[in-house]
């Protein structure tokens, strides 16, 4: 193709883009501008032409892309680079791409080159990044004011049971307020322990292990069902996974389906499908009084409860900060409410955890489930 019609081509192109010549030394100087490149430049094309990157630019924003061209140059290879450059009065990141021309000698005759503005983007970047350290403080914060606050709420459990003893009810209501006392500190432990465990949780990803998720469906249950009011149906298998965050997601779904069931006797079942090679969904059903806003549960104008410890906001955070999802939906034929949620985790028979495999099942593959009640 003809020059004249290269530069009549690129004049058509709305992004700016350049072309520059390589004289003799593998120097490179600028050959044309577009239009668009000129008026984002607001500068003429004498300004440019058989120029360098420094002459054109000067030392301080020219001496980068002349040094990256050099190198396209060099290596015949198309690069990618960003530099400083002053647009309309402010400096910006331009980011350029060039693509090198090559003549049947394999020599670099030309380079084409495109720029974008990118400072919006890396000032995006930045300040995403700025968010990020900002509530990895606050994280940090909290996580050190809920460990200092175990201390005197334990202080205050000691003294409830320090009044309780030998106590003599004169029936004056003095013994309900010290067992009010012992159960509002039993609550606040609650909800500190959740704060640790929220703050540890989301700040960081946890260990993987090998663990019995029917074991600790069961250990679960024995601490939220100690009478043995509810049945839950769950799989035999072996997860490599995360045992705490686990923990954490299925205690807080289980108490809040026991909790707001409105039943005195449910029957609950959880699922684990592997999905992808190393990706899990877990479903809990049960057949209690449902949601009364299923789509609302986890969005993120969802609010801590505060009587229900670390809350099903609280879940959504957790298993999104480590790339899963979480959904809740009522089952119109139980009326009963359906948690599904995602998380990274490998599924193991027992013979395969035995033997120390690393590797999931196939695809999709539901694992046997078998009854197991709470001891």
């Amino acid at each position: 193709m003809p020059i004249e019609d290269l530069f009549a081509l690129i004049d058509c192109i709305p992004t700016p883009v350049f072309v520059m010549d390589v004289k003799e030394g593998n120097i490179p100087v600028y050959a044309h501008y577009n239009r668009s490149a000129l008026k984002r430049l607001e500068r003429p094309m004498s300004d440019f032409i058989g120029r360098t990157a420094i002459e054109t630019f000067g030392p301080e924003f020219g001496e980068t892309a002349f040094r990256e061209q050099c190198k396209s140059i060099e290596s015949r290879a198309q690069r990618r680079y960003e530099f400083r450059l002053p647009i309309d009065g402010e400096l910006r990141i331009v980011r350029t791409t060039l693509a090198p021309q090559v003549d049947a000698q394999g020599n670099v005759i030309r380079l084409i080159g495109h720029t974008l503005d990118v400072s919006a983007e890396q000032a995006a970047d930045r300040a995403q990044a700025k968010l990020a350290q900002i509530g990895n403080e606050v994280e940090q914060f909290i996580s050190m004011a809920a460990h200092d606050l175990r201390t005197p709420m334990r202080n205050v459990r000691a003294l409830a049971e320090l009044l309780r003893e030998d106590f003599i009810d004169q029936g004056d209501g003095k013994l309900q307020l010290i067992d009010m006392l012992a159960e509002i500190s039993d609550k606040a432990m609650t909800l500190i322990t959740d704060v640790l465990s929220h703050a540890t949780a989301v700040g960081q990803v946890g260990a993987y292990r090998l663990y019995d998720f029917g074991e600790l469906v069961s250990d679960i249950m024995s601490v939220l069902d100690p009478r043995h009011q509810h049945n839950m149906t769950c799989p035999e298998l072996m997860l490599d996974g995360e045992k705490t965050a686990m923990q954490i997601i299925l205690h807080n779904l289980i108490d809040n389906a026991i909790k707001h069931g409105a039943r005195e006797s449910l029957s609950l079942t959880c699922t684990v499908t592997q999905i992808d090679d190393n990706l899990i969904e877990v479903t809990l059903t049960d057949d209690g009084a449902g949601f009364e806003n299923p789509g609302r549960v986890f969005l993120d104008t969802g609010e801590f409860r505060v009587d229900s410890g670390y809350g099903l906001f609280g879940i959504r955070r957790l298993i999104t900060s480590r790339g899963g999802n979480i959904s809740a939906a009522n089952n119109g034929r139980t009326g009963g409410s359906t948690v599904r949620f995602t998380l990274t985790s490998t599924v193991l028979s027992k013979e395969e955890s035995r033997r120390t495999l690393r590797h999931a099942p196939s695809s999709g593959r539901q694992m046997a489930i078998f009854e197991r009640k709470a001891s």
